[in-house]
C-alpha cells in the first residue's frame, strides 16, 4: 500500500476545509436573503461574514503552502 506524502494530506484537507467553508458561506448568505425576521437576518449576516473571513485565512495559508 502506498503511503501518502505530507503534501498530499495537506492538499486534501485544506481543499476540503475550503470547499466546506464556501458551502457554509453560500448557505448563510441564502438564509440571510430569505429570512424575514430581523434578528435572524442579523445572525445569518454575521455568520456569512465570518465564513468569508475564514475563506480569506484559508486562501492565505493555501498560498503559503503552494496549494492550488
Amino acid at each position: 500500500m502506498a503511503k501518502l506524502a505530507q503534501k498530499d494530506v495537506e492538499n486534501y484537507f485544506f481543499k476540503q476545509a475550503y470547499d466546506r467553508e464556501k458551502l457554509r458561506q453560500a448557505k448563510y448568505t441564502f438564509l440571510y436573503e430569505t429570512v424575514k425576521d430581523k434578528r435572524l437576518r442579523k445572525m445569518f449576516k454575521a455568520l456569512a461574514m465570518t465564513a468569508q473571513s475564514n475563506l480569506a485565512v484559508l486562501r492565505q495559508e493555501m498560498e503559503k503552502l503552494d496549494i492550488n
